[in-house]
């Protein structure tokens, strides 16, 4: 739950280096955009599980779902806390990232996520934001029973929807709600709320781009077309170009 920076206008070019056959989609599972890239091959490997790009776009629809939220403000929320570009250029949620001292830093394992956030803790440091909603290690002792559990993206997405939900009731309003999320400070809440507002019209946009993300490889038909072509890529393409020039910008965490 941290401040956020600006992101780049993304690319259409990202479908001319988008694998051309199954074989070549077996890339190893922590490379992010493998299963977001496959949307465009002609054909696509089931899985056994969620690829990581996956994991907390699935997870966030699922405790959005639960918790009665129509609007996937919760999922605008995971854009803003723990967003990350793919290789394709288009936008994801990543799991295995982890906020110390205001900068994100994004992990390729649960594994070195959890070492990295374990040596943090050993030097001392104790306000670490963690997964797909960044959920304050500090401030939420008790939201987990271990660091395992902190990164499992249902885990955490279950969480953060029933923290937004007594911050909903307890602040009267949903933006309120959102403001105070990240932060008690009306001002550094105030932005953050804008920050959603412009992730959310990202979300609003590109709805059925991330209910197929989350939906994961095995959901796919081995040898049958992609639901998802150079015409989807492009209006995808266009209406972020179009909310990265707006007055309220979709943004990403800062990362180093």
């Amino acid at each position: 739950m941290r401040r956020l920076a600006g992101l780049a206008a993304l690319l259409l070019a990202a479908t001319a280096t988008a694998p051309a056959t199954a074989a070549e989609v077996k890339t190893p599972a922590a490379q992010i955009g493998t299963w977001s890239t496959a949307l465009y091959a002609p054909r696509v490997l089931p899985a056994r599980s969620l690829p990581p790009e996956a994991a907390c776009i699935d997870a966030i629809l699922a405790a959005e779902r639960e918790a009665g939220v129509t609007d996937h403000m919760l999922l605008a929320m995971g854009f803003t806390e723990a967003g990350r570009m793919t290789a394709d250029r288009l936008f994801t949620v990543w799991p295995w990232t982890v906020n110390t001292e205001g900068a994100s830093q994004y992990f390729p394992t649960r594994e070195e996520a959890i070492a990295f956030v374990r040596a943090a803790q050993a030097r001392g440091t104790r306000s670490i934001d963690v997964g797909c909603l960044q959920v304050n290690l500090k401030w939420h002792p008790d939201a987990f029973p271990d660091l395992e559990t902190a990164f499992d993206p249902r885990a955490n997405a279950r969480y953060a929807a029933r923290f937004l939900g007594d911050l909903h009731r307890a602040q009267g309003s949903l933006d309120a709600a959102i403001a105070r999320y990240h932060s008690a400070q009306s001002e550094r809440g105030a932005a953050y709320r804008e920050r959603v507002g412009g992730n959310r019209r990202w979300v609003a946009g590109a709805m059925d781009y991330l209910k197929t993300l989350a939906a994961g490889p095995q959901a796919a038909v081995p040898g049958a077309l992609p639901s998802w072509g150079r015409a989807e890529l492009g209006r995808l393409s266009f209406l972020s170009s179009l909310y990265a020039n707006a007055a309220v910008k979709p943004l990403l965490p800062t990362a180093e």
